[in-house]
């Protein structure tokens, strides 16, 4: 639902850029700094969109790239943390059986009684 709300604001979006391009085909002056040329309007709307286009397009790579990246590196941190926890609950484990095997043992010998 939510891609279909952002296909239909793109298309009301392009449709208004269309109307109000077509509505301005006046030639205007653009100057490049070091040239100027004389194109419609139109062209100049629509080369700005593009490029607005492109631009937002580049940032929300960069963007979802970065966060990619973020996610890569807390999830083999995270993974070495569980790691490392596995391995003392191993040996906590080992050393928990170890001690109530030692207990057994010493309750279980028998006692000698002896003469007096």
């Amino acid at each position: 639902m939510k891609n279909q709300w952002r296909l239909v604001s793109a298309l009301v979006i392009a449709l208004v850029v269309i109307i109000f391009a077509i509505l301005n085909v006046e030639p205007v002056r653009i100057n490049f700094g070091i040239t100027a040329v004389h194109w419609p309007l139109i062209l100049v709307i629509v080369v700005t969109l593009i490029l607005g286009v492109i631009t937002a397009v580049l940032m929300a790579t960069v963007n979802e790239s970065k966060e990619r990246t973020a996610h890569s590196e807390a999830l083999a941190a995270a993974q070495a943390k569980i790691d490392k926890l596995t391995a003392e609950n191993k040996q906590l484990t080992l050393r928990l059986n170890n001690k109530g095997k030692q207990k057994r043992a010493v309750v279980e010998q028998p006692t000698t009684p002896t003469d007096k």
